[in-house]
Order: structure tokens, then C-alpha cells, then sequence
């Protein structure tokens, strides 16, 4: 039962992190808009999602918006 509840966990998760990359892609032609949706991506995803975050967005919306991720993931005082 717990292998259950643990597998529905990580399955929830990406699923909250396939969405945001979703929204991020659909909003990426106004930089104030996907700025606002950066900051709620990081708010909203656990520090160990956060790498495949800053992955995603150096890959699809280029080195600036990873940066800007990584400045707003520093509130979070994730461990990297």
C-alpha cells in the first residue's frame, strides 16, 4: 500500500511539472506573462523537480529564462 501512495506521488508531481512546462511554452511570446508563469512554475514544483526544470527552460526558452528560474529557485533554499 505504501508502494502505492509513493508512486502516485511522483506520478502527481511530474504531472504538475509536464503542466507548467505546457502553460510556459503557450505564454513564452510575452516575456512579462512568462515571466510570472516562471515564478509560479518554481513556487509550485518540489526542489527535486527543480533540476528538470532548469533543464527544460535552458533547452526550450534559452539560457536567459534558465537564469531567471534559477534566481527565483533561491528563495526556495533548495539543496543543489
Amino acid at each position: 500500500m505504501a508502494a502505492l501512495k509513493i508512486e502516485f506521488e511522483i506520478k502527481r508531481k511530474m504531472e504538475t511539472l509536464e503542466y507548467h512546462e505546457t502553460i510556459l511554452k503557450k505564454v513564452s511570446f510575452d516575456e512579462e506573462l512568462l515571466k510570472i508563469e516562471l515564478k509560479k512554475a518554481v513556487r509550485n514544483t518540489t526542489c527535486f523537480q527543480q533540476p528538470a526544470l532548469l533543464e527544460w527552460c535552458g533547452k526550450e526558452l534559452g539560457p536567459k529564462y534558465k537564469d531567471i528560474a534559477s534566481f527565483y529557485m533561491k528563495d526556495k533554499h533548495c539543496i543543489n
